[in-house]
């Protein structure tokens, strides 16, 4: 069934869309039990993936083939393909010698039996009108059903589908027991070795529903952090614990070559072994360029209980005091301080920290390939520069939530800072980065790019135009996750809290804190359409859907309009 917006409105108004799987055939699903899929279009090639289910023992062989219809009566490319235990019984081709831009379908053979049916899209080459991209992140098979992900693969229109990370997610099943009752997990711990993420990626990969999401379309994909832990950096993550989980760079190398060997995304050059930093051009219309933004050059994140600093303030007069000497501080019970004094943080030196231009999510390698980038890009007079990031570029502040009366006792503490407009979860995003995001503004304003990012990571939804200062310098869409639990379920208090975020920040444009979905992107020469996409029941077996807002823009002649929102 098509999802389109008058279809989903039809079927909300009629009691919402009801999805379920169709059947496959017993033995392909024996001997390819996680389906098939492609990814990393190029103009004349694209990456198929599959894997042969549990063979007895040694290596297998096999052939694939693709064709440009669905009988398979016109052969474009065929070989054969060999794989083990080493890779975990996956396979990656490259399909090579295609025609750019054209629709393909391929296939597997292996231990006499024939895959499922996928398509792939390779790259457009000239003058292309329209492209439509479905935006999706974050999912936890263990709180919520792959609705979404039905929504995708029954799509009508979509060139491609675009990841920005958090496939899957490290969390063992003890993290959250009250919310992680949907599916059970496997592994049941945390994972940290090879074989653990491979179980991992092996058991999303046998939803139906994501099997045949992989199937529909090819794919782009990033990590971002949950493929490996939580927060993570070049050196370490927040969720990684060395006396329980042993050498962070062992845990590293382990969850790379799981995502690497699971994931249809091209391998990066062994002497880069993190190198998934690419673009891709679509004919004449857009350039999409990925960073890497975890393990090549990102700095551990700042953290408001380590770097938040804190200082005692007397009122008490006509004026304001910060006591700081050792001997006056050492009267004061900072615990029944008296009236007129309090303890605040400092949030000047904090912001100050955060805009440190030396913090680094990219590093300067990066930021010269993203110039080079724009430079081609701009030869090239495509109308949009799509910038792939796995988290929110925009800069934003949580608005005051001690006003919301129905908060979580629980968080009292952290709602008290958001009394001191800080940024708060976002400081592992952009907003941690402060310094480096002007580095890249300056590289989009110099270029004149029609700048449109597409970013994920917050399980909140939002329609963002980030600025510096009074410049406009592009529009961002970001999804939420596709299954939840997204923040509002987990932190927030209940009421307006996301009217109170665009009240707060010039950049947000809107945002629904509890959002569940994913996000359909049109582009044409001089317009962008977008629907966000609601899964309003994620944790039941039937899904219902239906659209939460639509956003559109325009490219004018002094520049990108503002969005406009329905």
């Amino acid at each position: 069934m098509a999802l389109t917006r008058r279809g989903v409105l039809a079927g909300s108004a009629a009691g919402g869309l009801l999805l379920a799987a169709g059947p496959a055939g017993a033995k392909t699903n024996m001997v390819f039990a996680h389906g098939v899929a492609s990814g990393d279009p190029h103009a004349d090639s694209v990456l198929l993936w599959t894997r042969v289910t549990d063979p007895a023992h040694g290596p297998v062989s096999g052939t694939w083939e693709m064709a440009e219809d669905e009988l398979f009566t016109r052969i474009a490319a065929r070989g054969s393909f060999s794989t083990s235990a080493a890779r975990d019984h996956t396979v990656k081709v490259i399909a090579s010698g295609l025609k750019a831009g054209r629709e393909y379908f391929y296939r597997f053979r292996a231990m006499d039996t024939v895959s499922a049916i996928g398509r792939a899209k390779t790259l457009p080459t000239g003058r292309i009108d329209r492209l439509d991209i479905v935006l999706a992140c974050c999912a936890m098979y263990m709180f919520g059903e792959f609705h979404a992900y039905r929504a995708i693969a029954d799509r009508e229109a979509v060139d491609l589908i675009l990841f920005v990370g958090d496939y899957i997610y490290e969390y063992g099943a003890n993290s959250m027991p009250a919310l992680m009752d949907v599916r059970a997990i496997e592994p049941t711990h945390d994972t940290v070795t090879l074989a653990d993420y491979r179980a991992r990626y092996a058991q999303w990969r046998r939803d139906p529903a994501l099997r045949d999401a992989h199937a529909r379309a090819s794919w782009i994909c990033m990590w971002d952090d949950h493929e490996i832990a939580n927060d993570d950096w070049m050196h370490g993550a927040q969720h990684h614990d060395p006396a329980a989980n042993g050498d962070w760079e062992l845990r590293k190398a382990a969850a790379v070559q799981a995502y690497l060997e699971w994931m249809p995304i091209r391998d990066p050059d062994t002497s880069d072994p993190y190198g998934i930093t690419r673009s891709f051009a679509f004919g004449d219309l857009a350039t999409l360029a990925l960073p890497e933004t975890r393990l090549k050059a990102r700095q551990q994140q700042l953290s408001l209980a380590r770097d938040l600093d804190w200082h005692v303030v007397d009122r008490r007069g006509s004026g304001e005091r910060v006591i700081s000497d050792p001997a006056e501080l050492k009267t004061l019970d900072l615990k029944a301080l008296p009236q007129g004094v309090k303890r605040e943080p400092d949030v000047a030196a904090f912001r100050k920290k955060l805009a440190d231009p030396a913090r680094e999510m990219l590093g300067a390698e990066q930021c010269a390939w993203l110039a080079d980038e724009l430079k081609a890009h701009k030869d090239a007079r495509r109308p949009w520069f799509l910038f792939g990031s796995a988290t929110i570029l925009s800069s934003y502040v949580y608005p005051d939530l001690t006003k919301f009366p129905d908060g979580k006792a629980a968080l009292a503490p952290m709602y008290a800072l958001t009394r001191y407009g800080l940024p708060l979860l976002n400081v592992d995003s952009w907003d941690g980065y402060a310094g480096e995001r002007d580095k890249l503004y300056d590289q989009f304003e110099k270029s004149g790019a029609n700048l449109l990012v597409l970013s994920g990571d917050s399980h909140m939804a939002w329609i963002n135009e980030p600025h510096r200062g009074e410049r406009r310098m592009g529009l961002e869409l970001s999804a939420s996750t596709l299954t939840g639990p997204s923040i509002g379920e987990l932190l927030l208090p209940s009421g307006p809290v996301g009217e109170a975020f665009v009240h707060d920040n010039r950049d947000i444009c809107w945002c629904d804190t509890n959002a569940v979905g994913f996000v359909t992107v049109s582009l044409t020469r001089d317009r962008v359409e977008a629907d966000f996409v609601r899964v309003l029941t994620p944790r039941q077996a039937s899904g219902k859907l239906d659209i939460a807002r639509h956003a559109s823009a325009r490219i004018a002649e002094d520049g990108l309009s503002g969005w406009e929102i329905s």
